[in-house]
């Protein structure tokens, strides 16, 4: 027997991951890591939890993720799995079929690798945890964009901050090693503000926020939240994160790398320049403007705000329903206008 584990949540909503007898899989969000990837899902690790069938039954165990997996709404370390469990990995859900090895579909299309062990496939020079792909159409060296995201129904306030973002695919040029971080991305330090005396309300890396908008909520480590009124809507939120710039790689390469991955992994994205705005500390920015429906029909809408201070390279996104911008857009321009993005490296 093996079995079929179908997204419940998210834009890849509907696929299905077989799993045969004899056979393991590792899932997670960094493609020259994990066998099947979800990139868009930075509340998951680049190796989140693997799946494992025998004659004996099916099993998962968690890869050490930092944001745990849960299994019918417990976090498990190592755990059979039965015929309708649900599997909740950062803002992903699965449902678990279990099926005899002859009614299993062929693998899925967005799955990275067909071995059955990462170790098989193509690795870059000193991947980070929680990478994502830039492209396949041999992006700069060095260039590693992060998706934005997409929360799911069920989402919840993490206790602990999400992993970093993202590398390269299997199939890219090896990148040259890059400039070495002065922090970890997400880790929260003494920001910019503070340390001019500034009052600030969040500091996520080298970025700093003067001001939390009403009604919204810290995530640490991430960024800030739409308080939810209940679990059946999406939750708006604006993410802030940081990673080191490659040599020789600028800005522009970095986002057009990026763009190649949205068209990659988004279903027919409409993608727009916009009026970047200005960041104390930032050297030059770039925002852009997307827009795509999902499979269950939600149209959503992302912002993402690219700044570059010395080596390193800052992201802030919005992500919305489309039919909630107008009453989330006031409040994420309070929150940028109280930006500010200083590296020391």
């Amino acid at each position: 027997m093996g079995l079929i584990l179908e997204i419940k949540t998210g834009p890849f909503v509907g696929k299905k991951v077989p799993v045969a007898n004899g056979q393991s899989l590792v899932i997670g969000r960094a493609p020259n890591r994990a066998q099947f990837a979800i990139p868009h899902d930075n509340h998951m690790s680049g190796v989140h939890f693997a799946v494992e069938c025998s004659p004996n039954g099916c099993r998962i165990t968690d890869k050490k993720s930092t944001n745990g997996t849960f299994l019918n709404g417990a976090r498990v370390q190592e755990a059979m799995l039965a015929a309708g469990d649900e599997i909740k990995v950062g803002q992903t859900v699965f449902a678990v079929r279990i099926v005899p090895d002859d009614q299993l579909p062929g693998a899925s299309p967005i799955a990275q690798s067909t071995s059955s062990s990462p170790s098989n496939a193509p690795r870059e020079a000193a991947p980070r945890e929680g990478s994502v792909p830039a492209t396949p159409a041999s992006p700069p060296p060095g260039v590693s964009p992060p998706p934005p995201v997409v929360p799911d129904r069920s989402s919840k306030l993490r206790e602990e901050p999400p992993p970093s973002i993202p590398s390269q695919r299997p199939d890219a040029p090896q990148p040259a090693p890059p400039f070495p971080p002065a922090r970890k991305p997400g880790q929260l330090e003494v920001s910019p503000a503070v340390r001019s005396g500034q009052p600030t309300a969040l500091a996520i890396g080298s970025w700093a926020f003067a001001r939390i908008p009403v009604g919204w909520q810290i995530q640490e480590g991430l960024g800030i939240q739409l308080k939810p009124k209940d679990d059946t809507v999406f939750p708006s939120n604006v993410g802030a994160m940081e990673e080191p710039l490659g040599p020789g790689i600028t800005l522009s390469q970095y986002v057009e790398a990026q763009t190649k991955m949205f068209r990659e992994y988004l279903p027919e994205p409409q993608i727009d320049a916009a009026l970047p705005p200005k960041i104390p500390g930032a050297f030059e920015t770039i925002a852009l403007e997307l827009r795509f429906i999902t499979k269950n029909g939600s149209s959503m809408f992302y912002r993402c705000v690219y700044v570059r201070s010395r080596s390193a390279i800052g992201v802030l996104t919005l992500t919305a329903l489309e039919k909630d911008l107008s009453s989330v857009r006031p409040a994420y321009d309070s929150f940028l206008a109280g930006a500010s993005f200083s590296s020391q490296s």
